[in-house]
Protein backbone atom coordinates (compact mmCIF):
# COMPACT_ATOMS: atom_id res chain seq x y z
CA UNK A 1 0.00 0.00 0.00
CA UNK A 2 2.62 2.12 0.39
CA UNK A 3 4.46 1.72 -1.95
CA UNK A 4 1.24 2.63 -4.47
CA UNK A 5 0.91 5.90 -2.66
CA UNK A 6 4.61 6.11 -3.45
CA UNK A 7 3.98 6.08 -6.83
CA UNK A 8 1.11 7.99 -6.74
CA UNK A 9 2.89 11.40 -5.22
CA UNK A 10 5.46 10.64 -7.96
CA UNK A 11 3.49 10.02 -10.81
CA UNK A 12 1.47 13.53 -9.61
CA UNK A 13 4.73 15.39 -9.08
CA UNK A 14 5.55 14.36 -12.36
CA UNK A 15 2.26 15.40 -13.93
CA UNK A 16 2.85 18.87 -12.29
CA UNK A 17 6.53 19.20 -13.68
CA UNK A 18 5.67 18.51 -16.77
CA UNK A 19 2.49 20.45 -16.68
CA UNK A 20 4.58 23.53 -15.94
CA UNK A 21 7.16 22.44 -18.71
CA UNK A 22 3.80 22.11 -21.31
CA UNK A 23 2.41 25.75 -20.29
CA UNK A 24 5.98 27.06 -20.17
CA UNK A 25 6.35 25.65 -23.66
CA UNK A 26 2.97 26.86 -24.62
CA UNK A 27 4.03 30.60 -23.53
CA UNK A 28 7.37 30.58 -25.46
CA UNK A 29 5.06 29.04 -28.38
CA UNK A 30 2.97 32.47 -28.27
CA UNK A 31 5.89 34.64 -28.59
CA UNK A 32 7.07 33.25 -31.41
CA UNK A 33 3.83 32.64 -33.21
CA UNK A 34 3.23 36.20 -32.58
CA UNK A 35 6.41 37.38 -33.73
CA UNK A 36 6.19 35.86 -37.34
CA UNK A 37 2.50 37.23 -37.16
CA UNK A 38 3.64 41.00 -36.24
CA UNK A 39 6.28 40.07 -38.93
CA UNK A 40 3.72 38.94 -41.74
CA UNK A 41 1.51 42.24 -41.00
CA UNK A 42 4.56 44.44 -40.95
CA UNK A 43 5.34 42.90 -44.62
CA UNK A 44 2.14 42.94 -45.03
CA UNK A 45 1.06 46.01 -44.62
CA UNK A 46 4.52 47.41 -46.53
CA UNK A 47 3.00 45.05 -49.62
CA UNK A 48 -0.18 46.86 -49.47
CA UNK A 49 1.84 50.69 -49.71
CA UNK A 50 3.03 48.98 -52.82
CA UNK A 51 -0.07 47.89 -54.22
CA UNK A 52 -2.26 51.14 -53.20
CA UNK A 53 -0.02 52.73 -55.52
CA UNK A 54 -1.05 50.42 -57.90
CA UNK A 55 -3.93 51.70 -60.87
CA UNK A 56 -5.77 50.43 -63.46
CA UNK A 57 -5.60 52.39 -66.77
CA UNK A 58 -9.09 52.68 -68.06
CA UNK A 59 -8.75 55.47 -70.59
CA UNK A 60 -5.14 57.01 -71.93
CA UNK A 61 -5.13 60.91 -72.02
CA UNK A 62 -3.50 61.03 -75.72
CA UNK A 63 -3.99 58.68 -78.49
CA UNK A 64 -1.93 60.87 -81.29
CA UNK A 65 1.86 60.42 -82.01
CA UNK A 66 3.73 63.93 -80.92
CA UNK A 67 6.66 64.69 -82.99
CA UNK A 68 8.97 67.00 -81.98
CA UNK A 69 12.57 68.90 -83.45
CA UNK A 70 15.25 70.33 -81.97
CA UNK A 71 14.92 74.05 -82.50
CA UNK A 72 18.59 75.13 -82.65
CA UNK A 73 19.45 78.30 -85.44
CA UNK A 74 21.28 77.67 -88.82
CA UNK A 75 24.42 79.68 -88.37
CA UNK A 76 26.74 81.68 -90.86
CA UNK A 77 29.34 78.61 -91.59
CA UNK A 78 30.87 76.60 -94.32
CA UNK A 79 32.83 73.64 -95.04
CA UNK A 80 32.98 70.86 -92.73
CA UNK A 81 31.46 72.69 -90.26
CA UNK A 82 28.22 73.62 -92.00
CA UNK A 83 27.74 70.02 -92.58
CA UNK A 84 28.58 68.92 -88.71
CA UNK A 85 25.60 71.98 -87.85
CA UNK A 86 23.24 70.36 -90.54
CA UNK A 87 23.86 66.73 -88.63
CA UNK A 88 23.60 67.89 -85.03
CA UNK A 89 19.74 69.58 -86.39
CA UNK A 90 16.33 67.71 -86.57
CA UNK A 91 14.72 67.30 -89.71
CA UNK A 92 11.57 70.03 -89.52
CA UNK A 93 8.37 68.03 -89.05
CA UNK A 94 6.78 69.67 -92.43
CA UNK A 95 9.96 68.51 -94.42
CA UNK A 96 9.80 64.37 -93.04
CA UNK A 97 9.17 62.22 -95.76
CA UNK A 98 6.60 59.98 -96.90
CA UNK A 99 8.25 57.24 -95.45
CA UNK A 100 8.97 58.23 -92.25
CA UNK A 101 5.73 59.72 -92.16
CA UNK A 102 4.55 55.96 -92.89
CA UNK A 103 6.82 54.35 -90.12
CA UNK A 104 5.24 56.96 -87.43
CA UNK A 105 1.89 56.13 -88.59
CA UNK A 106 2.53 52.33 -88.17
CA UNK A 107 4.02 53.56 -84.46
CA UNK A 108 0.67 55.38 -83.68
CA UNK A 109 -1.53 52.72 -85.05
CA UNK A 110 0.42 50.07 -82.75
CA UNK A 111 -0.01 52.15 -80.05
CA UNK A 112 -3.45 52.35 -80.82
CA UNK A 113 -4.23 48.40 -80.80
CA UNK A 114 -4.67 48.00 -77.39
CA UNK A 115 -5.51 50.23 -74.24
CA UNK A 116 -3.04 48.08 -72.30
CA UNK A 117 -0.26 49.52 -74.80
CA UNK A 118 -0.32 52.83 -73.11
CA UNK A 119 3.50 55.04 -73.59
CA UNK A 120 6.27 55.34 -75.38
CA UNK A 121 9.09 57.64 -76.24
CA UNK A 122 11.71 57.86 -78.78
CA UNK A 123 14.75 60.33 -78.57
CA UNK A 124 17.88 60.85 -81.31
CA UNK A 125 20.52 61.71 -78.62
CA UNK A 126 22.39 63.68 -81.17
CA UNK A 127 19.95 65.95 -82.65
CA UNK A 128 17.57 65.85 -80.06
CA UNK A 129 15.01 64.99 -82.47
CA UNK A 130 11.26 62.83 -80.60
CA UNK A 131 8.49 60.63 -81.28
CA UNK A 132 6.35 60.42 -78.06
CA UNK A 133 2.46 58.56 -77.31
CA UNK A 134 0.93 59.79 -74.47
CA UNK A 135 3.79 60.78 -72.54
CA UNK A 136 2.99 62.92 -70.26
CA UNK A 137 0.54 60.50 -68.38
CA UNK A 138 1.71 59.04 -64.87
CA UNK A 139 1.37 55.12 -64.65
CA UNK A 140 2.60 52.66 -61.68
CA UNK A 141 6.34 52.54 -62.33
CA UNK A 142 6.85 48.83 -60.86
CA UNK A 143 10.78 48.46 -60.58
CA UNK A 144 11.46 51.48 -62.73
CA UNK A 145 11.95 53.44 -59.96
CA UNK A 146 14.67 51.77 -59.10
CA UNK A 147 16.57 53.51 -62.36
CA UNK A 148 16.43 57.18 -61.14
CA UNK A 149 17.37 56.36 -56.96
CA UNK A 150 20.65 54.39 -58.84
CA UNK A 151 21.85 57.50 -61.57
CA UNK A 152 21.15 59.77 -58.45
CA UNK A 153 23.47 58.16 -56.24
CA UNK A 154 26.24 57.70 -58.58
CA UNK A 155 25.87 61.32 -59.77
CA UNK A 156 26.01 62.60 -56.31
CA UNK A 157 28.96 60.24 -55.19
CA UNK A 158 30.92 61.59 -58.01
CA UNK A 159 30.68 64.98 -56.35
CA UNK A 160 31.46 63.63 -53.66
CA UNK A 161 28.42 63.43 -51.73
CA UNK A 162 28.22 59.87 -51.14
CA UNK A 163 30.53 57.15 -50.56
CA UNK A 164 29.77 54.15 -52.64
CA UNK A 165 31.96 51.98 -50.26
CA UNK A 166 30.27 53.02 -47.21
CA UNK A 167 28.94 49.95 -45.64
CA UNK A 168 24.56 49.15 -44.98
CA UNK A 169 23.60 46.46 -42.81
CA UNK A 170 20.70 43.96 -44.25
CA UNK A 171 17.90 43.29 -41.46
CA UNK A 172 14.64 41.69 -41.56
CA UNK A 173 13.32 45.63 -41.74
CA UNK A 174 14.77 45.45 -45.36
CA UNK A 175 13.26 41.79 -45.66
CA UNK A 176 10.76 41.99 -49.31
CA UNK A 177 9.82 39.39 -51.26
CA UNK A 178 9.07 39.43 -55.05
CA UNK A 179 12.24 39.71 -57.21
CA UNK A 180 16.13 40.27 -56.07
CA UNK A 181 18.90 37.74 -54.34
CA UNK A 182 19.00 39.31 -50.59
CA UNK A 183 15.61 37.59 -49.42
CA UNK A 184 17.99 34.50 -49.66
CA UNK A 185 20.69 35.95 -47.84
CA UNK A 186 21.05 35.90 -43.62
CA UNK A 187 20.19 39.14 -41.64
CA UNK A 188 22.84 41.53 -40.41
CA UNK A 189 25.17 41.18 -43.37
CA UNK A 190 26.84 44.27 -44.37
CA UNK A 191 26.73 45.47 -48.24
CA UNK A 192 28.18 48.51 -49.93
CA UNK A 193 26.44 51.06 -51.31
CA UNK A 194 27.80 49.93 -55.07
CA UNK A 195 27.05 46.11 -54.00
CA UNK A 196 23.32 47.48 -53.19
CA UNK A 197 23.16 49.79 -56.62
CA UNK A 198 24.31 46.57 -58.42
CA UNK A 199 21.69 44.22 -56.73
CA UNK A 200 18.66 47.09 -57.29
CA UNK A 201 19.55 47.44 -61.31
CA UNK A 202 21.02 44.52 -62.31
CA UNK A 203 18.66 41.82 -60.21
CA UNK A 204 15.95 44.31 -59.48
CA UNK A 205 16.29 43.82 -55.68
CA UNK A 206 13.63 44.85 -53.91
CA UNK A 207 15.46 44.57 -50.48
CA UNK A 208 18.68 46.60 -51.78
CA UNK A 209 16.17 49.04 -52.95
CA UNK A 210 14.68 49.08 -49.73
CA UNK A 211 17.57 49.83 -47.90
CA UNK A 212 19.12 52.56 -50.78
CA UNK A 213 15.57 54.44 -50.30
CA UNK A 214 15.84 54.78 -46.84
CA UNK A 215 19.28 56.01 -46.50
CA UNK A 216 18.99 58.72 -49.06
CA UNK A 217 15.66 59.67 -48.61
CA UNK A 218 12.61 59.97 -51.33
CA UNK A 219 12.77 63.87 -50.77
CA UNK A 220 16.14 64.45 -51.17
CA UNK A 221 16.10 61.94 -54.95
CA UNK A 222 12.83 63.70 -56.09
CA UNK A 223 14.16 66.86 -55.54
CA UNK A 224 17.20 66.05 -57.43
CA UNK A 225 15.01 65.21 -60.87
CA UNK A 226 12.12 67.17 -60.50
CA UNK A 227 15.66 69.82 -60.94
CA UNK A 228 16.12 68.18 -64.02
CA UNK A 229 12.21 67.93 -65.32
CA UNK A 230 10.78 64.93 -64.27
CA UNK A 231 7.06 65.85 -63.02
CA UNK A 232 5.95 62.28 -61.81
CA UNK A 233 8.81 59.97 -60.05
CA UNK A 234 8.99 60.06 -56.15
CA UNK A 235 5.92 62.25 -55.84
CA UNK A 236 4.90 60.57 -52.32
CA UNK A 237 7.33 59.33 -49.69
CA UNK A 238 6.83 56.05 -50.47
CA UNK A 239 9.89 54.01 -51.97
CA UNK A 240 7.83 53.22 -55.04
CA UNK A 241 5.27 55.53 -56.91
CA UNK A 242 4.32 56.49 -60.27
CA UNK A 243 6.52 57.84 -63.40
CA UNK A 244 5.81 59.29 -67.27
CA UNK A 245 7.33 58.01 -70.54
CA UNK A 246 9.04 61.51 -70.50
CA UNK A 247 10.27 61.09 -66.80
CA UNK A 248 11.94 58.08 -67.58
CA UNK A 249 13.57 59.43 -70.70
CA UNK A 250 14.63 62.47 -69.11
CA UNK A 251 16.87 60.33 -66.27
CA UNK A 252 17.88 57.83 -69.06
CA UNK A 253 19.21 60.77 -71.13
CA UNK A 254 21.13 61.80 -68.21
CA UNK A 255 22.62 58.07 -67.14
CA UNK A 256 23.87 58.40 -71.39
CA UNK A 257 25.79 61.66 -70.57
CA UNK A 258 27.19 60.79 -67.38
CA UNK A 259 28.15 58.30 -69.23
CA UNK A 260 30.03 60.10 -71.70
CA UNK A 261 31.78 61.36 -68.52
CA UNK A 262 34.27 58.22 -68.49
CA UNK A 263 34.23 57.93 -64.81
CA UNK A 264 35.54 54.43 -63.49
CA UNK A 265 32.24 55.39 -61.40
CA UNK A 266 30.01 56.20 -64.55
CA UNK A 267 31.63 53.34 -66.17
CA UNK A 268 30.77 50.80 -63.46
CA UNK A 269 27.18 52.08 -63.39
CA UNK A 270 26.39 52.00 -67.05
CA UNK A 271 27.77 48.06 -67.01
CA UNK A 272 24.94 46.89 -64.24
CA UNK A 273 22.29 48.71 -66.59
CA UNK A 274 23.91 46.81 -69.90
CA UNK A 275 23.42 43.73 -67.16
CA UNK A 276 19.55 44.00 -66.24
CA UNK A 277 16.43 42.19 -67.40
CA UNK A 278 15.48 43.71 -70.97
CA UNK A 279 12.05 43.75 -72.93
CA UNK A 280 13.30 45.79 -75.53
CA UNK A 281 14.91 44.36 -78.31
CA UNK A 282 16.94 45.06 -81.01
CA UNK A 283 19.45 43.42 -83.32
CA UNK A 284 21.95 40.45 -81.33
CA UNK A 285 24.96 43.29 -82.52
CA UNK A 286 23.52 46.37 -80.65
CA UNK A 287 24.11 46.99 -76.75
CA UNK A 288 21.40 48.63 -75.14
CA UNK A 289 21.32 49.73 -71.02
CA UNK A 290 17.95 49.38 -69.28
CA UNK A 291 16.05 48.85 -66.66
CA UNK A 292 12.74 47.21 -66.92
CA UNK A 293 9.71 46.90 -64.11
CA UNK A 294 6.66 44.58 -63.88
CA UNK A 295 4.00 44.36 -61.49
CA UNK A 296 0.44 42.86 -61.67
CA UNK A 297 -0.73 45.75 -64.11
CA UNK A 298 2.53 47.39 -65.40
CA UNK A 299 5.57 46.01 -67.51
CA UNK A 300 7.98 48.89 -68.74
CA UNK A 301 11.50 49.12 -70.16
CA UNK A 302 13.39 52.71 -70.43
CA UNK A 303 16.85 51.84 -72.14
CA UNK A 304 19.60 53.49 -74.07
CA UNK A 305 20.84 51.89 -77.57
CA UNK A 306 23.67 52.11 -78.69
CA UNK A 307 23.54 52.02 -82.27
CA UNK A 308 25.60 53.79 -84.26
CA UNK A 309 24.12 57.37 -83.08
CA UNK A 310 22.26 56.35 -80.04
CA UNK A 311 19.12 56.94 -78.68
CA UNK A 312 16.89 56.65 -75.69
CA UNK A 313 13.56 53.98 -76.06
CA UNK A 314 11.16 54.29 -73.51
CA UNK A 315 8.17 51.58 -73.69
CA UNK A 316 5.21 51.58 -71.04
CA UNK A 317 2.50 49.18 -70.81
CA UNK A 318 -0.77 48.08 -68.60
CA UNK A 319 0.28 44.32 -69.23
CA UNK A 320 1.43 43.01 -66.40
CA UNK A 321 1.86 39.66 -66.63
CA UNK A 322 0.00 39.20 -69.68
CA UNK A 323 1.38 38.57 -72.58
CA UNK A 324 3.73 41.46 -73.74
CA UNK A 325 6.49 40.04 -75.94
CA UNK A 326 4.54 41.03 -79.79
CA UNK A 327 4.18 44.92 -77.92
CA UNK A 328 7.65 45.30 -76.77
CA UNK A 329 9.27 43.81 -80.42
CA UNK A 330 6.67 45.85 -82.52
CA UNK A 331 7.51 49.09 -80.87
CA UNK A 332 11.17 48.47 -80.53
CA UNK A 333 11.58 46.96 -84.19
CA UNK A 334 9.41 50.03 -85.66
CA UNK A 335 11.44 52.52 -83.83
CA UNK A 336 14.45 51.49 -85.22
CA UNK A 337 13.16 51.37 -88.46
CA UNK A 338 12.61 54.90 -88.21
CA UNK A 339 15.45 56.03 -86.44
CA UNK A 340 18.11 54.35 -89.13
CA UNK A 341 15.60 55.77 -92.17
CA UNK A 342 15.44 59.28 -90.23
CA UNK A 343 19.80 58.96 -89.94
CA UNK A 344 19.78 57.87 -93.78
CA UNK A 345 17.55 60.80 -94.78
CA UNK A 346 19.85 63.41 -92.86
CA UNK A 347 22.97 62.10 -93.94
CA UNK A 348 21.74 62.96 -97.38
CA UNK A 349 20.65 65.92 -97.48
CA UNK A 350 23.62 67.29 -95.22
CA UNK A 351 26.40 65.75 -97.52
CA UNK A 352 24.77 67.42 -100.29
CA UNK A 353 23.84 70.81 -99.15
CA UNK A 354 25.39 74.02 -100.99
CA UNK A 355 28.86 75.21 -99.61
Amino acid sequence: MKSLVKYFIIGFKEIFSNKILIISLSIMNLFLISGVVYKAANNKKELNKYEDLKSQITEKMETKLVIEENSSNDSEVHGVTKITNCLKKSIPKEELSDNLLNIGKQIEDAMNASNLNFAFKYKDLYTGFSLSYNANQPIFAASTIKAPEAIYIYEEAEKGNINLDEVLTYTSNYYSEGTGVLKNTAFNKNYTIRQLVGYSVIHSDNAAHLMLNNRYQVQNIREYWQNKGTTSIYKTNSPWGNLSANDAAIYMEELYNYYLTNTSNSNELINYFKSAWKVISVPDNITIANKSGWSDNSLHDAAIVFDDNPYVLVILSSRGYTEYTSYFNQISNLVYDFHHAYWDEKINRCTNISE
